[in-house]
C-alpha cells in the first residue's frame, strides 16, 4: 500500500460505551451464567470461600469472596481496563497477581467477561474490595444502564471510585452517586441523552440503598 508524502490524515478508533453491553450482558445467557462467570473470577483471585445472598425485600444481590482482592491501582488498571493480559506477557505487561501461599491456579476467566456479566444481574453495582495486606477499601459505583445508550463513547462515562478505611456509610455512597448525577447532567447539556433517559437513570441510581 502506497501513501502520499503530503496530506496524510491520521485517525484513531473510538470505542462506543455500548461495547461493554455487547461484550457483557448481551453475551450472557442469563443470571445463572453470569453467576458462574463471577465464580470463575473468585477462583482466579485464589478465593477459598464464596458467599452469595439475595435479599428479596430490598432486591439486592450480594456476592463476596476471600480472594486476594484489589488495590485502587489494581481496580483501575485491571478491572476497569478491557483486554487485560492473563497469560500473555511482555516487557510492558504483567501477569495477574497470585497468592504465593497457595498452589498456582490456572486462570478460568481469561476473556474478562465476568466483570461485565454483572450487568445481567442488576442495573447497577457497588464494588467493595481490598488486598489482604491493606486496610484500605476501594469502592466503586457503576450504573450499567448508561452503557446501553447509543451515541456515547467510553470516555463520556465516569465511574466514581473512592478509598475508605472502613465500610462506607450510606451518606458516603450517596456522595459517590452525586458524581453520576453530575455526569448525567453534563451528558444532557451536551445533548448526548434526552430528558427521559436522564430521569430514568437518575431514578435507578436514587433507588439504590443499603442499611
Amino acid at each position: 500500500m502506497i501513501f502520499p508524502k503530503r496530506g496524510i490524515a491520521m485517525a484513531n478508533f473510538k470505542t462506543r460505551a455500548r461495547t461493554l453491553d455487547l461484550l457483557g450482558r448481551q453475551q450472557i445467557a442469563g443470571i445463572p451464567t453470569a453467576i458462574n462467570e463471577l465464580l470463575k473470577n473468585a477462583h482466579d483471585a485464589y478465593a477459598d470461600n464464596v458467599d452469595i445472598d439475595y435479599f428479596r425485600k430490598d432486591n439486592i444481590f450480594v456476592i463476596r469472596d476471600d480472594g486476594i482482592g484489589m488495590s485502587r491501582a489494581d481496580f483501575e488498571n485491571r478491572w476497569l481496563t478491557l483486554g487485560t493480559e492473563s497469560k500473555v506477557q511482555n516487557i510492558n505487561t504483567s501477569l495477574p497477581p497470585i497468592d504465593i501461599t497457595k498452589k498456582y491456579r490456572n486462570q478460568m476467566g481469561e476473556k474478562g467477561i465476568g466483570r461485565l456479566a454483572i450487568a445481567s444481574i442488576g442495573k447497577q453495582v457497588l464494588i467493595i474490595t481490598k488486598t489482604k495486606d491493606s486496610n484500605e477499601l476501594t469502592v466503586a459505583f457503576i450504573n450499567w444502564q448508561i452503557f446501553e445508550l447509543p451515541g456515547l463513547n467510553l470516555e463520556d462515562i465516569v465511574v466514581p471510585v473512592r478509598t475508605f478505611t472502613g465500610i462506607p456509610s450510606l451518606k458516603e455512597i450517596k456522595l459517590m452517586q452525586s458524581e453520576l448525577f453530575l455526569s448525567l447532567d453534563n451528558l444532557l447539556q451536551k445533548d448526548l441523552i434526552n430528558k427521559k433517559t436522564h430521569l430514568d437513570i437518575s431514578n435507578t441510581i436514587s433507588s439504590f440503598s443499603i442499611s
